[in-house]
């Protein structure tokens, strides 16, 4: 396997914690797999792979593992077991994939010599807790968990567990560093030498354009987002919840265009009075129309039935997907529609329903644009917004009142406030 030289280091360790952290497009996930099955290969293991949510396992750590088999063994040599998400090697070595969110399931695995926390920041303090408490086989080499994951925003007054239990010793980055039972590498784009010269690009230009970013997506730094547009009084104003109310009003679904290097998104929606509830059911890339209409059938969207607002920008595809027989409605732009729809959402609580991925990412980078002095601007920041697009596209159309708090916030900050038709004369007179 030909794996990134800055993780080679790493494998041969026999501390019971590594965890691999820093900006994207730095080969964490991608060098954990082959060094995972490089250890399955030359010694018989237990490895437990987890998500928070089992339905993010299926694109993400599944198809890397097999990825990295494909590159050293071949998979016609190992048993596959794609509905209980088991793979066997010849070496007798297992790999085992289950969601955080079963636990009933992760209680019946025993003997599990090694456990692998994809996006670890997903998880909970808790989840660690018992996972590590359970982890004593006795087995050479010993015990150990993989964490990897991208640094989140830090919210005032909270360390994030990972941040306290194993960010604490003294590291730098691009450079390995171990103290008893805890390595920590810190990693970015220059310690991935397969990274493609696009992503290097587009993660180089955050660096005079949205600094805060650049400081986050490409040297994995944890901090203050400056000019998050989803916060009030210092807090976020989303969280993530395993479910929806059961009494809550379904509003349809939003759909954001994408084909090549953008992701086609669909969210689904549910409103009641200042809250929405929203689910990711599709994200990808390379899906023409026909495509993207199978894709959305088997993630349990209905022809005929269910009503989605789409991206008016491509009437060509809104006109194809009716034809393929989809109930689908054109968004409604008018001029600085971007702007206007990041403060009418701010009025709102959000509530990301466990398992969407992509959605809480975005949901916690949304950000007001920087100028080269770092002045936040009225203006939203492009980029990492596919999903937040879609369902701007389902929401705003059904906007009404806006909080007046909210007004008062975005007069603060010195962001001109929305048109006077879509909020009262209280709100018009705090805004102006």
């Amino acid at each position: 396997m030909r794996v990134n030289r800055a993780y080679v280091p790493l494998y041969g360790l026999t501390c019971r914690y590594i965890a691999l952290y820093g900006g994207r497009r730095s080969s964490k996930s991608w060098s954990t797999s082959q060094l995972l099955v490089r250890k399955a290969c030359e010694y018989k293991r237990r490895i437990v792979v987890l998500r928070k949510f089992a339905t993010t396992i299926r694109n993400s750590v599944w198809d890397r593992i097999q990825g990295a088999l494909q590159e050293s063994l071949g998979l016609e040599r190992c048993k596959i077991n794609k509905s209980e998400r088991h793979i066997t090697l010849p070496t007798g070595s297992e790999f085992i994939f289950v969601g955080a969110d079963d636990p009933e399931k992760l209680k019946s695995i025993e003997m599990v010599t090694d456990y692998w926390l994809e996006e670890a920041t997903e998880f909970t303090e808790m989840d660690f807790n018992v996972l590590d408490a359970g982890l004593s086989v006795p087995c050479d080499p010993p015990p150990q968990m993989w964490f990897t994951f991208n640094p989140i925003p830090i919210i005032t007054g909270y360390e994030h567990w990972l941040q306290k239990r194993f960010l604490s010793i003294e590291h730098e980055l691009g450079t390995i560093r171990t103290m008893g039972e805890i390595t920590v590498f810190k990693s970015w784009y220059k310690n991935n030498s397969f990274c493609p010269q696009k992503n290097i690009d587009v993660l180089e230009g955050y660096k005079q354009d949205y600094p805060d970013l650049y400081e986050m997506w490409a040297k994995g730094n944890w901090i203050h987002l400056k000019g998050a547009i989803l916060v009030r009084n210092e807090k976020p104003t989303w969280d993530v919840v395993d479910n929806v109310p059961p009494e809550v009003q379904l509003l349809g679904y939003g759909l954001d265009w994408g084909f090549a290097e953008d992701p086609a998104a669909v969210v689904k929606v549910w409103k009641r009075r200042r809250e929405l509830w929203v689910e990711e059911v599709l994200y990808g890339t390379g899906m023409t129309n026909p495509q993207l209409s199978q894709a959305m059938e088997a993630v349990g969207m209905r022809k005929a039935i269910d009503s989605i607002i789409a991206d008016c920008a491509e009437p060509k595809s809104i006109q194809e997907l009716k034809e393929l027989g989809w109930i689908v409605q054109a968004s409604e732009k008018g001029q600085d529609y971007k702007r206007e729809a990041a403060l009418f959402l701010r009025g709102y609580d959000i509530h990301a329903i466990g398992g969407s991925e992509h959605l809480t990412k975005e949901l916690a980078t949304w950000s007001w644009k920087q100028d080269k002095e770092g002045t936040v601007l009225p203006l939203v920041a492009d980029g990492n917004d596919h999903t937040i697009d879609a369902l701007i596209y389902r929401t705003f159309r059904e906007r009404g009142v806006l909080a007046l708090d909210t007004a008062a916030q975005a007069k603060a900050e010195g962001i001109p406030y929305m048109k006077q038709s879509v909020v009262t004369g209280s709100v018009a007179a705090v805004a102006l």
